[in-house]
């Protein structure tokens, strides 16, 4: 018993370093990874993305926030590369990464006139 319990400690001990080691590589001087950048927010709020145009740096995330009580969806042009969000539920919201750059043109598939733009730089 004292031996798997002295094992699993190890263990714990051994992931806990491997996660401040991966940690500390992410925020390294050569480069900050993408995932530390700060998200934008857009609002979806009476059938319209407020704001409609952003700019952004590559490899950035927008949070796409659904005020309206109706779903919405937020899904690329066909020139823009970007995961579509799927449906957003009244209340909800949800987190897209830009890892493309140039001008990402979006809409919503339920309500064809609700579009926006994200420009990656």
């Amino acid at each position: 018993m004292k031996l798997s319990h002295t094992l699993l400690t190890w263990a714990y001990l051994g992931v806990a370093a491997t996660s401040m080691t991966v940690s500390a590589a992410s925020n390294n001087a050569n480069g900050v990874r993408h995932a530390t950048k700060t998200p934008i927010t857009v609002t979806i709020d009476a059938f319209q993305f407020q704001p409609d145009k952003i700019r952004i740096k590559r490899g950035q995330s927008v949070i796409f926030i659904n005020k309206d009580e109706v779903p919405h969806t937020v899904t690329p042009d066909k020139n823009a590369h970007f995961v579509p969000s799927g449906i957003i539920k009244g209340g909800e919201q949800h987190e897209v990464l830009f890892e493309s750059v140039g001008i990402q043109d979006y809409s919503c598939d339920f309500h064809p006139s609700m579009r926006g733009r994200v420009i990656v730089k």
